[in-house]
């Protein structure tokens, strides 16, 4: 990973895989997550002619909080980066579980530039009719309190989601290198300013919905996912114009090396 810093001295964390100079695709990473691209980001980008980015998101490694009021906001913060990366052109956005609500705003807001959308475990759009319905008691409880709960208090939240998870990584071993540590303790080198926002923007008004996604949309989703329920993120896909759903059977919110090589062959330029 790689820091930016802007003529305004603004710093972002990113990172690039595949092929240098490919067709750009700006990747949003999860709830918990940063710049880093494993090897299979490499080896398919590199075969199929795609240059995968990746932003560290306000609160996330490379790139300190910084205020946002709605998710419409987020074409506007980056535009200046993308340009900075040598991204003028068009592009295609992938969003995995809470980055989808950056890629769906991106497409939303840059209708011109985002040519197509591919959605991994992704938050659905909570707001449409229906949709929060369908978590369960518990997910609707914690969505109508990251309406309410102050940003110290969301911060505190995280903070000890994110120190429970890096001390069961170190108490069975798997910390070293470990690509979520890593990730967990960039978001806690930020006070988990990071998360804390992503809650507070996903449960107040995005600032745009499933009508102003006019790009043909991929959408990926386990039946048996224990975060997004699948019938939340199929009553939200029934909200998309242009959407083609790839539904499996299965338990499991992290995307396989086989939904990614199914990503990659529709992402792949003609």
């Amino acid at each position: 990973m790689t820091t930016l810093t802007l003529p305004d001295g603004t710093s972002w964390g990113y990172g690039r895989a595949g092929r240098s100079g490919g067709r750009p695709v700006l990747v949003h990473h999860g709830l918990i997550g940063d710049a880093g691209f494993g090897p299979i980001w490499d080896e398919l980008g590199g075969s199929a002619g795609i240059e995968w980015i990746m932003l560290e998101r306000p609160g996330y490694g490379g790139t300190p909080p910084m205020a946002m009021n709605a998710l419409a906001e987020w074409p506007a913060m980056i535009a200046p980066v993308l340009a900075a990366l040598g991204v003028v052109g068009r592009f295609d956005v992938v969003g995995m579980s809470a980055g989808a609500c950056y890629a769906y705003a991106c497409a939303a807001g840059l209708p011109e530039r985002v040519g197509r959308a591919a959605i991994l475990s992704g938050v659905p759009f909570l707001h449409a009719p229906g949709v929060l319905d369908a978590y369960p008691p518990d997910g609707q409880t914690a969505y109508a309190r990251y309406v309410e709960a102050s940003e110290a208090d969301l911060r505190t939240e995280f903070r000890a989601f994110c120190q429970n998870v890096v001390k069961q990584l170190g108490d069975s071993g798997a910390i070293k290198g470990d690509r979520m540590a890593e990730a967990l303790n960039g978001v806690l080198a930020h006070d988990a300013a990071g998360p804390a926002r992503e809650a507070r923007l996903q449960a107040h008004d995005w600032g745009f919905g499933p009508s102003d996604i006019t790009c043909p949309v991929d959408l990926w989703h386990f039946d048996g996912d224990e975060m997004v329920p699948f019938e939340a993120a199929r009553r939200s896909a029934d909200r998309l114009t242009h959407v083609e759903r790839h539904f499996a059977k299965g338990p499991g919110h992290m995307p396989t090396d086989t939904l990614f090589k199914e990503m990659v062959a529709i992402l792949t330029p003609a």
